[in-house]
């Protein structure tokens, strides 16, 4: 019986413009989550105390992203009808919390595979995966974040559907993150209920354009593949600067730039000379008075882990 365990999940970005809930990339940022049990509790205390004190932000969201790492451990106890355990939960976080970069989905994803590893892996990656796009309530960020690289997904009623698409090497990932969070479950309260056919012949045409340029390398059509009009333009409404952030990035180099799923954080995409796109997004964010950090990550093929686990000897 396995006594604590330790998984890795990755950060992820969602939408890519078009592709609200359908898209989602793994990015190379992760968190480190250890759930223990039994004997194994009081390490995992130990465990807790030194990840709070090298944490990225402060204690009451580590809280939050623990019980959200319990919340998904419990579906995962009730779905399978492994007896319920109680756990003692060890969070090294690196991605910020609402911040557009999947920190929810990381939570949700490393409770599921964490119960599941703990339980002795009753259920598969895809019925993992079904579950926590369920708990998550949308595919595109818990999907890459368990499967990893650049994955195309539909939650299909109680049915988790995803394609992974090839994505070109050599891109980087030039993120700039607001010192402010857009609580995405906020956000999603001011799109639009209807578009208009052309609207969504816009969106749906830009969506296909995407997943098409990415497979195919031709990276000239990604700024126009990126264009929205369901969730932008509305978020916007809330982040004004983010518009002059995105033509800051386009215009030091940037293939395009694009609000990382619910926001704020503004992600651009690059092949070349990322450093240009970092100054770039400091001076409009200095112009603008937004506060924030900036980083450069790159796409990771790579999705959730099972790093290590402890297990009891029996006789």
């Amino acid at each position: 019986m396995t006594e604590s365990v330790t998984v890795r999940v990755p950060a992820t970005t969602a939408n890519l413009g078009p592709g609200f809930d359908c898209l989602g990339l793994s990015l190379d940022l992760w968190d480190e989550v250890t759930l223990a049990m039994g004997d194994a509790a009081a390490s995992g205390r130990s465990v807790a105390a030194a990840s709070q004190a090298g944490a990225l932000s402060h204690q009451s969201e580590d809280h939050q992203y623990q019980e959200l790492v319990r919340l998904a451990s419990e579906r995962f106890f009730a779905e399978t009808g492994c007896p319920a355990q109680e756990l003692e939960i060890a969070c090294r976080r690196r991605i910020p919390l609402g911040r557009g970069l999947g920190s929810s989905a990381a939570a949700i994803v490393a409770g599921c595979v964490g119960a599941n590893a703990l339980a002795g892996t009753p259920l598969d990656w895809e019925e993992l995966g079904r579950l926590a796009a369920q708990i998550e309530g949308h595919p595109d960020n818990s999907t890459p974040c368990l499967f990893g690289g650049f994955q195309v997904c539909i939650l299909d009623e109680d049915r988790l559907v995803h394609q992974a698409v090839p994505f070109p090497e050599g891109l980087s990932c030039v993120l700039f993150i607001p010192d402010f969070a857009l609580p995405t479950h906020e956000t999603r309260k001011l799109l639009p209920k209807e578009l208009s056919r052309a609207e969504v012949v816009f969106q749906t045409s830009r969506a296909a354009l995407l997943v098409a340029a990415l497979a195919t390398g031709s990276l000239e059509h990604l700024r126009v593949a990126t264009e929205d009009r369901l969730h932008q333009p509305a978020r916007g409404q809330v982040f004004t600067g983010m518009w002059t952030l995105f033509d800051a990035a386009v215009e030091a180099g940037a293939l395009c730039a694009y609000l990382s799923g619910g926001g704020p954080t503004v992600l651009a995409l690059a092949q070349a000379r990322p450093e240009r796109i970092r100054a770039a997004f400091d001076e409009a964010a200095k112009a603008l008075g937004i506060a924030g950090r900036i980083m450069s990550v790159n796409p990771s093929a790579m999705g959730a882990q099972v790093v290590s686990g402890t297990t009891a000897v029996t006789s």
